[in-house]
């Protein structure tokens, strides 16, 4: 099993999200987009995420800002009818925790 990052393991809490526990990724559920921490090596990359559609020719991902990919389905996930405050709050601290992350 892989270890799970902290982006991949607090969007796997979202009830839109399942967290696949051997590949360390979390797939969205109405749109079967895979979601993997992004690995590169430059400094920008600490916040990245890789995308990818059913589809989607392989190696080849979407990559995005974590910063505004997370607070993006924080929001999907309230109008789910997740508890809004518990997850605001669960939140918050999510970008201190991948930061330190190794």
């Amino acid at each position: 099993m892989a270890a799970l990052h902290p982006y991949i393991r607090f969007l796997g809490s979202l009830p839109q999200f399942e967290i696949d526990h051997h590949a360390g990724t979390a797939i969205e559920l109405r749109s079967g987009v895979v979601v993997a921490k992004y690995e590169g090596e430059k400094p920008h990359h600490q916040h990245c995420l890789a995308l990818s559609w059913p589809g989607q020719p392989a190696g080849q991902p979407v990559l995005v800002s974590a910063t505004k990919y997370v607070p993006l389905q924080v929001g999907e996930a309230i109008k789910l009818g997740a508890p809004r405050a518990e997850l605001l709050e669960a939140s918050r601290h999510i970008f201190v925790e991948a930061g330190e992350w190794h």
